[in-house]
């Protein structure tokens, strides 16, 4: 059970209904495998259906975050791809927050293209330039996931 004494730094995998599975599942395990610390975060209980109808129950929710993790451990956040899950994670004031606080401590976040979009609401547009580097984006046309979550791996590093 994670808790507020957890003393090592943390990756994030945020989930909602329509997630891309493949992209979650790939980076979570290379995370854990590397030994690092690696939870994924629904907006509700109970289990989420991927945009293939792959089932997963998640950690924890966003709500219980705040109570099970010291937020100022938390130095990545992942958005995986698909429009509809994407969808659902942006009106979320929760996240909004989270991604924020994240961003604003110094932290990581990681999307495919279509996530930016999302960033671009929610931090202001020349935090995204400035800082381009904390903002680590995935094209499924460049390289394989696998590579991707590697190189979170590194940055986690």
């Amino acid at each position: 059970m994670v808790t507020k004494s957890l003393n090592q730094r943390c990756a994030l995998v945020m989930i909602a209904d329509g997630f891309n599975e493949i992209e979650a599942v790939v980076i979570l395990s290379k995370l854990r495998q590397a030994g690092l610390c690696a939870k994924s975060v629904g907006l509700t209980s109970g289990m989420i259906s991927g945009a293939h109808g792959i089932l997963i129950m998640p950690d924890f929710t966003v709500t219980d975050l705040y109570q099970r993790l010291d937020i100022g451990l938390i130095n990545l956040v992942v958005l995986p791809g698909e429009e509809y899950s994407l969808s659902k994670l942006e009106p979320d004031p929760r996240v909004h927050r989270l991604l924020r606080q994240v961003f604003d401590q110094g932290g990581f976040i990681a999307t495919c293209g279509k996530g930016l979009d999302m960033l671009k609401a929610i931090l202001a547009p020349h935090e995204l330039v400035d800082e381009e580097t904390r903002v680590l984006v995935w094209s499924s046309l460049g390289e394989p996931i696998e590579v991707f979550a590697g190189n979170l791996v590194r940055s986690m590093g």
